[in-house]
């Protein structure tokens, strides 16, 4: 057989995989390297230290005492994948993607890409697990639930809020452009987190008042986020436990993505305390993952995140309508955006 015919061959060979999607399985199967590649060079502080000025992979191996032949793996996949560029003489420098490598850039996904890696990634390694018996990743890798954990490891904690920060400047405020908050005073965000939310609708309409509430320990950040956003002295930081009791005097009820962490006894718990709290003229308004089948891999993706996470599958419409209506509530409408996962539920005291 010649060799022309020998290299025919092949080539079919490989068209044939091609088509049978061979290749873009192995993709698929070995994603997680790509991730960890990510992950290292954010751990390494790569970003930072081109940001400070350009540097051949020696200079930087230098820098960050590394493996200069290791470290050139990582350059050249953040070069084939557009995050840095290197010049004719060697030198790489950090691009606009690779900008949301840093810590402090307005798109910045330091948070996201730190607790994917420290965080989902061992709980993904009991998707097995949480198929099988219903029940959370944490449960097996921690022997405990998942907020309890972040109790105990304050790093952890800190990645996380970074994490729900950025998830909530791109997912939950474009939702909420929908929203009018025109005849709103004050809101109270229930379970706010570090006040991101918070800072921002305060920032953009001057006439509210803010409550952030959360448990004490997730709250530490939030004087620091409502200082800089200059909103300090229109916002109560309340600390305290949702399943408990909520604070009063607000006229709209904001829960943004914290009912999909809990099962339906914990969600109609938290929104009893709503309703206790409420007045029979204040709103109800929910930003949250909704099942509506438009976009099934996507929501598959999102129902295996909660469910590693927290041991829950995602809700649809009809049943957020059933728990708000065993809870005192009416349901008026959805509101869906394109462009975000996120769906907003506005609710009045039935």
């Amino acid at each position: 057989m010649s060799n022309l015919l020998k290299h025919i061959k092949l080539t079919l060979k490989v068209l044939n995989q091609y088509r049978l999607g061979y290749f873009r399985l192995q993709k698929k199967v070995l994603g997680f390297s790509e991730s960890q590649i990510i992950y290292v060079a954010v751990k390494l502080g790569i970003a930072e230290n081109l940001n400070k000025a350009p540097k051949t992979v020696s200079e930087l191996a230098t820098d960050l005492q590394v493996n200069e032949s290791a470290l050139e793996c990582i350059m050249n996949w953040l070069v084939s994948n557009g995050f840095i560029s290197r010049d004719p003489v060697g030198k790489y420098q950090l691009t606009r993607l690779g900008s949301q490598l840093l810590p402090d850039t307005p798109d910045s996904l330091h948070g996201l890409i730190l607790s994917s890696v420290e965080l989902l990634c061992p709980l993904w390694s009991q998707l097995l697990y949480s198929i099988q018996t219903g029940k959370p990743g944490a449960d097996a890798t921690w022997q405990m639930g998942l907020y309890e954990y972040l109790q105990q490891n304050a790093q952890a904690t800190a990645n996380f809020n970074r994490w729900m920060e950025e998830t909530t400047r791109d997912w939950v405020i474009p939702a909420l452009e929908l929203y009018s908050f025109a005849k709103v005073k004050t809101f109270v965000d229930v379970g706010g987190g570090t006040g991101t939310l918070t800072a921002t609708l305060l920032s953009k309409y001057a006439h509210l008042q803010g409550i952030l509430f959360d448990q004490d320990y997730i709250l530490k950040g939030a004087p620091e986020i409502l200082a800089a956003a200059q909103v300090e002295t229109r916002c109560q930081v309340i600390a305290g436990n949702f399943f408990e009791s909520v604070p009063t005097d607000g006229d709209l009820y904001l829960i943004s993505r914290v009912l999909l962490n809990w099962d339906d006894t914990q969600a109609t718990k938290l929104l009893e305390n709503c309703r206790a709290a409420m007045t029979n003229t204040d709103k109800l308004l929910i930003a949250d993952f909704v099942v509506q089948g438009k976009n099934k891999m996507l929501e598959s993706i999102a129902s295996l995140n909660t469910l590693v996470l927290s041991g829950k599958l995602l809700r649809t419409k009809e049943q957020y309508f059933a728990l708000l209506s065993q809870t005192g509530f009416r349901s008026s409408k959805l509101i869906t955006l394109a462009g975000t996962p996120l769906s907003l539920i506005e609710a009045s005291p039935s």
